[in-house]
């Protein structure tokens, strides 16, 4: 059967349009090659969406187009060799509707004009209602200042009237993170946001930071799948996981506190947002400090974890409800410490039956409370 392949222009285009980086991982595709003086290496591709003919093999084969919309520049994306193999091996991951949308915001970030130094940047979450891409454009100890592209949630309102309303938000809600930073921490003070050349951007002085646990310390405990008994980082490693597995507003003692993994997994599964956001909450986890009853002080509940580098999905199939994330942190005591998290991802029904029962039990505790200052 015939393909309704793209032409050599609509091929060009493409590539530029994506400014010959790839819509999906972001890399360059094109560049010098060190055969000879004037060769170039390429790596892109210009991958159909919807499937260029039916078949064994086809993904994403939709049979009501027509020729010419299938060869038309709208159901193309530009993509690197490898990110072209992998979409063309998973359509149940990488959607149709995935990969436009994929395609529509790398190449808004792309605009000839946009001075953000890593085009669209990095998630940038600004206290517990806006999440935006950008960049930082310095930092220093008399603060940072950054500039957004866009908005993930919350808009440019939300953030003028953070700053205005300042002083009234609850201390937990006075933060900034900043994953092209791998950290964040509560705010200083009132920080200053302005229009420039048409981009917002925010200038800030952060917190000192907490004094970090050292993964060199004498911790043991139990490991959950083996019952033998785990020192050092294996048991770092599991409180990680731990911690990230355990849904926020499921603990009956702490409504707040808690990680909202789960409910990002379900809201953004199959999407390459999720594994950014993830890198997010493991920043407010690991910078963000609450009180802790246990220690009796204030601390953050991935206390040993300096910054967060990187973090990856290389699929999003769970296995008895894990979730195999790639990671890589900066730990006190350690330095650059690499490896595979498996993380408990709670299905929708448990995060509602969990949270009914942790409120339930949480205005129980508070009723026996005030029953007994009474007396």
């Amino acid at each position: 059967m015939s393909r309704d392949d793209f032409t050599a222009a609509t091929k060009r285009s493409l590539a530029l349009r994506a400014s010959h980086h790839c819509s999906l991982c972001k890399i360059s595709t094109v560049g010098p090659s060190d055969e000879k003086p004037n060769a170039v290496t390429m790596i892109g591709k210009a991958a159909h969406i919807c499937a260029a003919s039916s078949g064994p093999g086809a993904r994403r084969y939709d049979p009501a187009m027509t020729r010419a919309q299938r060869s038309d520049i709208s159901n193309g994306i530009w993509l690197c060799a490898n990110c072209a193999d992998l979409v063309d091996k998973d359509e149940i991951r990488f959607t149709a509707d995935i990969l436009r949308r994929a395609k529509i915001e790398h190449e808004q970030s792309r605009r000839a004009g946009n001075i953000s130094a890593q085009g669209d940047g990095d998630i940038i979450a600004i206290g517990s209602s806006i999440i935006s891409v950008g960049s930082v454009l310095r930092t220093g100890p008399a603060g940072t200042r950054i500039q957004l592209s866009h908005f993930v949630e919350g808009n440019g309102r939300d953030l003028f009237s953070f700053a205005e309303g300042f002083d009234r938000l609850i201390e937990e809600d006075r933060y900034i993170l900043l994953s092209e930073l791998g950290y964040g921490n509560r705010l200083a003070g009132t920080p200053l946001v302005e229009r420039v050349n048409g981009f917002l951007e925010v200038e800030f002085v952060l917190r000192e930071h907490l004094t970090r646990s050292s993964a060199t310390s004498n911790v043991c405990t139990i490991c959950a799948r083996t019952g033998r008994l785990i020192s050092g980082m294996d048991a770092f490693v599991q409180n990680f996981e731990r911690t990230l597995g355990m849904a926020r507003g499921t603990w009956f003692a702490n409504l707040k506190g808690g990680s909202d993994l789960s409910d990002l997994y379900w809201r953004y599964k199959n999407s390459p947002w999720f594994a950014r956001l993830a890198m997010k909450e493991m920043i407010r986890l690991s910078c963000l400090p609450s009180f802790r009853r246990d220690a009796k002080e204030n601390a953050t509940p991935l206390a040993c974890v300096n910054r967060v580098n990187r973090v990856e999905v290389p699929a999003f199939d769970l296995v008895d409800q894990h979730l195999s994330i790639e990671v890589e942190f900066d730990i006190e005591g350690l330095g650059t410490w690499a490896g595979n998290l498996y993380v408990f991802i709670s299905t929708p029904k448990q995060l509602e039956e969990s949270r009914a029962t942790a409120k339930l039990h949480a205005d129980r505790i508070v009723e026996i409370e005030m029953a007994s200052k009474a007396r």
